[in-house]
C-alpha cells in the first residue's frame, strides 16, 4: 500500500479494478510534477506501484477518471500552459497525451491563449467528454477518438457543475438553478432536482451508470438512484 504521499487520487472502474494517481508538491507555478502510479484488482485490498511510461514532468496532474479496467484519464493544469488529458489504454503501463486542447470562440473573443481544464475527464467508449472554467462560462470539450483530439462542444453556467451522465445528457447542477442537455451541449433547458447543500463550493459529481450518481463535498455524500431529480444523503465511510 503507498504511504507517505503528498497528494493522492483514486479511480475505481468497478468493485476490484482501480488505478492510484500520486505526486509530489510542485512549484508555486506547475512548472514540474512528478507522479506515480499504483494498481489493484482486488478492491483495494492489494496494490502493485507501476512503472508508467509516457508521462511528462510538466505541469500538474489532477482528475484521475476510471472508464473500465483497463481505459483512464487524468489531466494537467498550469497557469502558464494549457491543459493536455493524458490516457491510458493498458491500465496505467503506458500514457499518451492529448493534443492541445483548441481555444472555444468565447475564450479566443476574451484574448485567452489556452485552456484550462478543471473538472475532472469521463469518458464513455470512444467519447471523452472534460470541462474548464474562464469568469463567467464554463466550457465543454468533447474528443471522439478516446482523448487524442478535442474539440469544443457546448457552454454551460459558471456557477454550477457538469455532471456526465452519459455521453449526451449531462446535468448542470447549480446553487439558484439547473441545467440539461440531452443533446451532447447543442441545447439547454431548465431542470428540476432537489439537490442542495450548505458548502459554497462545487461538489464533485459522477455516475456509475445513466441511473446511480454520487455527489461529495467536504466529507458529505449523496446519491440520486433516478439519473440526478432526487437525492438522498447517505453515511460517509468512517463517521
Amino acid at each position: 500500500m503507498p504511504t507517505g504521499l503528498a497528494n493522492v487520487e483514486v479511480a475505481f472502474a468497478d468493485d476490484k479494478a482501480g488505478l492510484l494517481l500520486s505526486t509530489v508538491s510542485s512549484g508555486s507555478q506547475c512548472q514540474t510534477q512528478t507522479v506515480t502510479i499504483w494498481r489493484t484488482t482486488d478492491g483495494a485490498g492489494t496494490w502493485q506501484q507501476q512503472a508508467p511510461s509516457g508521462i511528462a514532468d510538466a505541469m500538474c496532474k489532477q482528475g484521475l477518471s476510471s472508464q473500465d479496467s483497463t481505459h483512464a484519464l487524468f489531466t494537467t493544469i498550469s497557469p502558464n500552459a494549457g491543459s493536455l488529458i493524458y490516457r491510458t489504454a493498458d491500465a496505467g503501463a503506458t500514457w499518451t497525451a492529448s493534443s492541445p486542447i483548441p481555444i472555444p470562440p468565447n475564450l479566443a473573443s476574451h484574448g485567452a491563449l489556452f485552456v484550462q481544464i478543471t473538472g475532472r475527464p469521463r469518458g464513455f467508449g470512444s467519447v471523452v467528454l472534460a470541462d474548464g472554467r474562464n469568469g463567467q462560462t464554463k466550457d465543454v470539450f468533447r474528443s471522439t477518438n478516446g482523448g487524442a483530439t478535442l474539440t469544443y462542444a457546448s457552454t454551460a453556467a459558471a456557477d454550477g457543475v457538469v455532471a456526465y451522465v452519459t455521453a449526451v445528457r449531462w446535468l448542470d447542477l447549480g446553487p439558484s438553478s439547473s441545467m440539461e442537455t440531452t443533446d451532447g451541449g447543442a441545447t439547454w433547458h431548465a431542470y428540476t432536482t432537489d439537490y442542495n447543500q450548505a458548502a459554497p463550493i462545487a461538489p464533485e459529481i459522477m455516475f456509475g451508470d445513466a441511473t446511480v450518481g454520487y455527489a461529495t463535498v467536504r466529507g458529505a455524500i449523496q446519491r440520486t438512484t433516478d439519473a440526478g431529480a432526487h437525492w438522498t444523503t447517505i453515511k460517509t465511510p468512517g463517521t
